[in-house]
């Protein structure tokens, strides 16, 4: 049984509902819909991959509207094709926002619940669009006792592209109250815009020196949830460039995941904050889960296999990727340039393989343990990127900062515009570079694996050996602290948990 639930779609399918469904006589109009699901740890998302629209004398308007079942039968026929659940989306004209069903509506979407069940496998998916200003609701349909079928609300409705928009259901994600905690922010963008982006919850891979800047930052504009993702531990070599780790932590070997979450509590400005640290990769399937539960995701990774998986969620889940990176030119133990990356990985945008932040060809290797092989580190080229180390706390602020500006004009679209495209930053010239296009021809990302969800073909998650062992490791280190230690560490992650 789904008890938490949220529908996500491109902005190109977005738009072909907004046209078909916002009709110049004023009256209301329905289509149906085709849909996958992407299942997370606690979250299952509906992504509507096809608009099904009626054909000629298929549905009847007449103020209200009607569809005959020869259009139902012919929508039910494709979706149990396609291997797709079934949904059903009507405008409310006149209305703004969150939609949720009236009484009319509820008998409607009822009659054909069981129907769809049977006919695809899946249950029915409604939908209601508000025609003032494209806003959704949804719900979905589940069996609960013989003949009988209710409806779950959905949480929210997020809308993927060159813009993230998001629609949520108040009564199930209330409005975070103004607080003078966000006095400045909100004078940036109003509290419109301020209660939306409070209400997303974002994920942060890699809490390392950049992933740290970032949580700051969410935490302190007022995100009211962040799941955090890092299975690696605090350690000496950290400490010139991770934002809040002393040597306490090193000598406590404190999970970075912790240690963010940590920071994060203390940074909020939100009054109802949740910080969730996972000691897991985003390639182990229950860090995969967790990381499908988010509406935005921010990769702070250097390593070919996350990013991979987090590509393949950026587009075959919808769940758009602000992804970033640093390389330092240094010679002779001279500094010779920095350059830092900025972009968003998203339908409509070049994805990350596209963009060259990964070898497809490193995958395998790391999945096979050999990026964490000194004896195949050290065969590989001086400039390789996985052996390239140098960094500097300066350049990571930089390459936060230019995340989170991708990240703040995708939700506000500052002036109408929400893409400026991918950007490469010179530290040496003081100039930047653009990149503007999609993905390359034949693409599979942004291609024939566009809202698959859990329909993917691919397996990208599996045993990661290095975290495994960094984990063992974090427990025989406690182990050897004093019994009243290791019970105040118990005691702290149950609190955490």
């Amino acid at each position: 049984m789904i008890t938490r639930f949220s529908v996500a779609m491109t902005s190109d399918l977005a738009q072909r509902l907004t046209d078909h469904l916002r009709r110049a006589d004023g009256q209301e109009d329905c289509a149906f819909v085709l849909w996958r699901p992407s299942t997370g740890a606690s979250r299952t998302t509906a992504l509507l991959t096809e608009v099904v629209l009626p054909q000629d004398g298929e549905r009847i308007v007449h103020g209200t509207m009607d569809f005959t079942s020869t259009y139902f039968l012919r929508a039910a026929a494709l979706a149990a094709e396609h291997g797709c659940g079934l949904g059903f989306i009507h405008a409310h004209p006149k209305g703004r926002g969150w939609q949720r069903l009236n009484a009319i509506d509820h008998t409607a979407e009822e009659s054909f619940a069981a129907q769809t069940q049977v006919i695809t496998g899946r249950p029915l998916v409604g939908l209601t669009f508000a025609g003032m200003d494209a806003g959704f609701g949804a719900r979905i349909w589940q069996q609960q006792a013989p003949r009988r079928y209710v409806p779950t609300e959905a949480e929210s409705i997020r809308v993927v592209g060159g813009r993230l928009t998001v629609t949520v259901n108040n009564r199930l994600l209330p409005a975070p109250p103004a607080t003078n905690r966000q006095l400045r922010t909100v004078s940036a963008w109003g509290q419109t815009t301020q209660e939306d982006l409070a209400r997303l919850h974002a994920g942060v891979v890699g809490c390392g020196s950049v992933g740290m800047l970032v949580v700051e930052a969410l935490a302190r504009t007022g995100i009211q949830r962040l799941s955090l993702f890092d299975f690696d531990t605090v350690e000496e070599l950290n400490l010139d460039r991770l934002l809040h780790a002393t040597l306490h932590d090193v000598r406590l070997h404190r999970a970075k995941a912790h240690l963010a979450a940590r920071s994060a509590r203390s940074a909020t400005t939100a009054t109802n904050f949740r910080a969730t640290p996972y000691e897991l990769s985003v390639v182990e399937p229950a860090g995969f889960a967790a990381a499908a539960d988010c509406d935005v995701i921010f990769s702070c990774v250097d390593r070919p296999w996350p990013r991979a998986v987090l590509n393949l969620l950026a587009y075959a889940h919808l769940i758009p990727v602000v992804d970033g990176g640093i390389a330092v030119d240094a010679r002779s133990g001279r500094l010779r340039g920095a350059e830092w990356r900025a972009h968003i990985a998203t339908p409509g945008r070049a994805c990350l393989e596209c963009l060259g932040q990964y070898d497809p060809a490193h995958v395998q290797a790391e999945r096979d343990g050999s990026l964490d092989d000194p004896a195949y580190i050290s065969g590989l080229p001086a400039d390789h990127p996985v052996r390239r180390k140098e960094n500097v706390f300066v350049f990571s602020t930089s390459a936060a900062a230019a995340q989170l500006n991708q990240f703040v004009t995708m939700a506000t679209a500052p002036g109408g515009i929400a893409d400026t495209g991918a950007h490469l930053y010179h530290l040496t010239t003081g100039t930047i570079d653009r990149r503007e296009d999609g993905c390359k021809a034949g693409c599979l990302y942004d291609g024939p694996l566009r809202a698959l969800g859990d329909d993917t073909p691919i397996p990208v998650t599996g045993p990661h050996l290095a975290a495994e062992q960094a984990r063992a490791d974090r427990i025989l280190a406690v182990g050897r602290w004093p019994l009243r230690a290791r019970r105040a560490v118990d005691d702290l992650l149950h609190h955490l948990r």
